[in-house]
């Protein structure tokens, strides 16, 4: 009985641990993509111009992210599953964030679904680019290894309308 229990106690732990591990990913996504869509069109010459790429796993927006002056592309990009190939999770991919020109670091594991639902400004869906001013954002991000062949998994949604989109 005692063996049972620590036992239950080690698997509690193990799972508890995967589980904040997932979370704090999770989080550190969630915040950067937030970060990012409220500045999206910041600098740029028009709200109309500042998405040049969009679509349900992909976008690509302007904007002068760092507020150095100087307006820079974003882009957020999930891969295939082929991509993170050196994970226990078969379904798990990357999602890149690309800043102009500079070299991808710290590209994001875990990721298994990213999704982009585009509204124009009255809330209808939208396919027109120049129309797009709010985003329906979905994160699935799960754990890159197993515990009792279990994913721990950590979903988040928002809804992020950029000021700089909606100003005319």
């Amino acid at each position: 009985m005692i063996g049972r229990f620590y036992s239950s106690m080690s698997q509690n732990s193990h799972e508890r641990t995967l589980d904040s591990i997932t979370i704090q990913t999770a989080s550190g996504i969630s915040d950067l993509i937030e970060f990012d869509f409220n500045r999206m069109g910041l600098g740029a010459a028009s709200p109309t111009t500042a998405l040049f790429m969009a679509d349900s796993n992909r976008i690509g927006f302007l904007s002068d992210i760092d507020h150095n002056g100087v307006v820079d592309t974003v882009r957020y990009i999930l891969s295939d599953v082929n991509a993170a190939s050196n994970t226990e999770n078969p379904r798990d991919r990357i999602l890149y964030r690309l800043v102009s020109n500079e070299p991808q670091i710290n590209a994001t594991l875990g990721v298994t679904e990213f999704k982009i639902r585009y509204f124009d400004s009255l809330g209808y869906e939208t396919t027109d680019i120049t129309q797009m001013k709010n985003f329906d954002i979905s994160l699935m991000v799960e754990s890159t290894t197993p515990y009792d062949n279990r994913y721990s998994q950590f979903y988040w949604q928002t809804r992020i309308s950029p000021p700089n989109l909606l100003r005319f």
